[in-house]
């Protein structure tokens, strides 16, 4: 009986925001696959690896590329970088 009266506490202790947020629900992040679009808002790729807020790689026409992170943003919960795709072309390895 006791273990079940520990449970219950430690359940009551969880906040109510982590309980309450629906499984569904898509945080605005940049995250490992998700499409990235370019500047224009055309879909580019999908995320494949990121490096703690450094860069990301992208496949982009069959290649991975680098994009660096701080041309990266979440709008309108896409991620979009601000190169357009001839300056992401040029960035093929």
């Amino acid at each position: 009986m006791k273990p079940m009266l520990v449970a219950v506490a430690l359940l009551s202790a969880v906040p109510a925001t982590l309980v309450s947020a629906p499984a569904f629900a898509q945080p605005e992040t940049i995250a490992a696959n998700r499409p990235l679009f370019d500047a224009e808002g055309k879909r580019v790729g999908t995320i494949d690896r990121i490096a703690d807020q450094k860069w990301v790689k992208v496949i982009y026409k069959d290649a991975f590329v680098t994009i660096g992170w701080d041309t990266l943003s979440v709008k309108d919960g896409k991620v979009t970088t601000t190169l357009t795709r001839k300056e992401i072309g040029r960035l093929r390895s």
